[in-house]
């Protein structure tokens, strides 16, 4: 009995050593897989992105500054109709345009600088998350001096920068979908580009 009990003690470990081998195998495969995997994603997404920008300096070329269903929307430039319309309440209709251009220029210089970044870090849901701080000196001035239209406005367009380039801080160019007021996506606008194509094609054999 005893030598049966080793002999199968020997099976058992001769198994163990098998299955260790197999899994070891498998591990490595699986490894490898998803290295490739990754690998391909990475470059799948570096070929998206380079369509994206491609798509990009074309519709800016077509496109010269008209505003579309799918479009261009300049991420972090200030939108300057609240700027004017608070100038004209405040300076009366003389002079508000003037005003309101200077203003606008300053603003936009303010947002480049990255000194300033009215952001504080919230709990969300237990993870980190910047906010805008609504307590910023500069946004409170913003409020008082001009209204809720202007102070939106560069709120906006600091969480823009925020999101689309907080290390240069300059504008960024983005496929948008104006009417969901979102980022387009690459089949938003390639079936939009394909509709206009199909427009234009129709008018000229009419």
């Amino acid at each position: 009995m005893k030598h049966l009990e080793g002999d199968d003690d020997g099976d058992i470990h001769e198994k163990m050593v098998k299955l260790s081998k197999r899994l070891e195998h498998e591990k490595k495969r699986l490894e490898d897989l998803s290295g490739d995997l990754l690998r391909k994603e990475r470059e799948s997404n570096d070929e998206l992105q380079q369509a994206r920008k491609e798509l990009i300096m074309v519709l800016e070329e077509e496109l010269n500054g008209q505003t579309t269903i799918i479009g261009i929307k300049r991420m972090g430039e200030l939108d300057e109709k609240p700027f004017y319309n608070a100038c004209k309440r405040k300076y009366g209709k003389d002079d508000y345009q003037t005003k309101a251009a200077e203003l606008v220029s300053s603003w936009q210089e303010e947002l480049k600088k990255p000194s300033w970044h009215p952001f504080k870090v919230v709990q969300d849901n237990g993870e980190d998350k910047e906010v805008l701080d609504n307590d910023d000196a500069k946004l409170k001035y913003l409020w008082i001096e001009y209204g809720d239209g202007v102070c939106n406005a560069v709120k906006t367009a600091l969480m823009e920068i925020n999101e689309y380039n907080p290390s240069g801080r300059y504008v960024v160019s983005e496929l948008w979908n104006f009417s969901k007021r979102q980022k387009a996506t690459m089949k938003e606008v390639l079936k939009y580009l394909f509709r206009q194509m199909a427009t234009t094609t129709k008018r000229r054999r009419g």
